[in-house]
């Protein structure tokens, strides 16, 4: 599988279109589309109890005031959008169907804005997306408690089945050239495996980390990035007294890598939300372009 259609949430601030420099430099990559989509906010839906006491003329003037700002917010994302798109020397389409009879080797981009409940709108465009863009979430330090980003990533990586690349929030948008895949024998990151193997067969160089209790099987998921054509070595995790989240991150420094993959959630959900993970310390620490699949 070759990544042809990103999604990228945009949203007001510049968070959204730093991960949309990165989109651009994924899908040159691979001649890809990138469907951004905007879902202007609208507090009436996510907080109705707030409005649930106005009477049915004000209910209507802040209706129609949400609206107008709505629109406007809208049509200044749109200018910034395609500004973004001419100074990558990417071709603005309608949409994704309009981008199937580009030119070879062509990057085009397409911004829709769809109104309605936003989680629910990016899961669906998820499902048909080979890749969903994000920003690093700025959790806090109780993991219980999320950002709307965190709660927008976890939603789409568990309702959508397909891989989510978390950009981290200060990274310079560049081409990624030395991976790391955090192998755990488990199915996530057997799925994570799998779909970024088209990224990994450009790679300068694939490491693989694993446990030294998994050490043993590293022979077999090297024969098999070997059958596409990946070489690739095997660091052991040595975690010591880290918690295996930061003792990745830390392997990956020392390799200089650029690019993580990993399986999601690999645990029971429920237990990760309440004792933290891999998956929620690599969602909230990472500080290279990681890769996750639940």
């Amino acid at each position: 599988m070759s990544i042809k259609s990103i999604l990228v949430p945009l949203t007001e601030g510049q968070s959204g279109f730093a991960v949309l420099e990165t989109a651009f430099v994924v899908a040159d990559r691979f001649s890809g589309h990138i469907a951004a989509v905007h879902v202007p906010q609208n507090t009436m839906l996510s907080e109705p109890f707030v409005y649930s006491s106005l009477t049915g003329a004000l209910k209507d003037a802040v209706v129609k005031e949400t609206t107008l700002a709505a629109d406007r917010a809208a049509a200044a994302l749109r200018s910034q959008f395609n500004a973004s798109c001419a100074a990558a020397g990417v071709r603005v389409v309608e949409n994704m169907l309009a981008s199937a009879g580009k030119a070879l080797n062509e990057v085009t981009a397409s911004l829709e804005v769809v109104d309605g409940r936003s989680v629910d709108i990016l899961i669906e465009r998820a499902r048909l997306a080979d890749l969903t863009a994000i920003p690093s979430p700025q959790l806090g330090e109780n993991t219980i408690r999320q950002t709307p980003v965190g709660e927008t990533l976890e939603s789409i990586m568990l309702g959508s089945g397909r891989p989510v690349m978390i950009v981290p929030q200060e990274w310079q948008a560049r081409r990624c050239e030395n991976a790391v895949i955090g192998w755990n024998d488990s199915v996530q990151s057997s799925r994570a495996l799998a779909t970024t193997i088209p990224w990994l067969s450009m790679m300068e160089s694939v490491t693989l980390v694993m446990s030294r209790a998994r050490a043993e099987k590293a022979g077999a998921v090297q024969g098999y990035l070997a059958t596409h054509g990946i070489d690739s070595k095997v660091v052991i995790l040595n975690r010591g007294d880290q918690t295996p989240g930061a003792a990745l991150l830390e392997r990956c420094k020392e390799i200089d890598a650029d690019f993580l993959v990993v399986g999601g959630y690999s645990r029971a959900r429920p237990r990760q939300l309440l004792f933290g993970g891999v998956t929620r310390h690599l969602m909230r620490h990472t500080d290279i372009v990681t890769v996750m699949v639940h």
